[in-house]
């Protein structure tokens, strides 16, 4: 008897430690959060953070990409849940795309991944297959109905290639500030995307893209080019832009428009609306 209580205690705290509500910053404001890890059946693991509204019961995930390097690092560590990238564009503003209907999930890429992350891995079945088992989690645990990916910059790259990979598995995909014009040379990332042919998913998908992106390698001239027939919500305006043109505090990470950019991409989720332009924020 001693000893089935001790494997019980046991059990419970390993359950403890994998399942913990996050205190709020502005980024989780009015947010519960649970930590939870993924055992991957190929023997790695992969952390997410699940956000939910409060007194809320949302059947729609929303899994989140970031943008480079996409190593989130997702950790419980003392009573406190950590992570990087807070600044990103979807991690930071991910509250404004929960509601009554979805939640947000941030997905880190497995911990066998957190030395690169790179193209190759985010280009195959493997990451397909990874994600997939994250679905499967939320399905089954944390009552999802129906899932959408999301990827910003060089989380697109993901979004991308999980739109095309994924199949029914995922009810749809958006893409913002999307990888189009990846630099060349020993150590460029992207590349997969200078050719990639988003009409090759058989899901719905959309494209967000800042029309004044500074950012060489998210062009937003390149996506006018090559978005075919699927829609795009451009954004207009910034407040306060600062840093690298690249990074998520220029018109590249929507900065100033977080929250009608959230609302947008939360519409279309919903009811397929599309606002052509966003001008301003609310």
């Amino acid at each position: 008897m001693a000893y089935r209580f001790a494997l019980f205690l046991c059990c419970l705290f390993g359950l403890l430690s994998q399942l913990a509500w996050a205190q709020g910053s502005a980024a989780s404001e009015g947010l519960n959060e649970i930590f939870h890890t993924v055992k991957l059946s190929r023997g790695s693991e992969l952390n997410i953070l699940v956000s939910k509204k409060k007194d809320a019961a949302p059947t729609v995930a929303v899994l989140l990409f970031p943008g480079y390097p996409g190593i989130l690092r997702i950790r419980y560590e003392a009573g406190n849940i950590g992570y990087d990238l807070a600044g990103n564009f979807l991690i930071r503003a991910r509250r404004h795309l929960n509601n009554g209907t979805t939640f947000t999930v941030m997905v880190d890429c497995p911990v066998d991944q957190w030395t690169s992350c790179d193209d190759r891995y985010r280009s195959s079945e493997q990451h397909a297959e990874d994600v997939a088992e994250v679905i499967n989690t939320l399905r089954r645990d944390f009552g999802a109905q129906q899932v959408y990916v999301v990827g910003t910059s060089y989380g697109t790259v993901s979004s991308s290639f999980l739109a095309k990979n994924l199949g029914d598995k995922i009810d749809g995909a958006i893409h913002t500030a999307t990888f189009t014009d990846p630099r060349s040379g020993k150590g460029a990332h992207g590349v997969p995307m200078r050719s990639f042919d988003w009409s090759k998913a058989k899901v719905p998908q959309l494209f967000v893209h800042h029309k004044d992106d500074p950012c060489d390698v998210t062009r937003y001239s390149s996506i006018l080019e090559r978005k075919g027939e699927l829609p795009l919500i451009t954004v207009e305006g910034s407040k306060n832009p600062r840093g690298d043109a690249c990074q998520a505090l220029t018109a590249h990470g929507f900065v100033g428009r977080e929250k009608a950019v959230m609302f947008a991409m939360s519409d279309w989720i919903i009811s397929r609306k599309v606002a052509a332009l966003i001008s301003d924020d609310h």
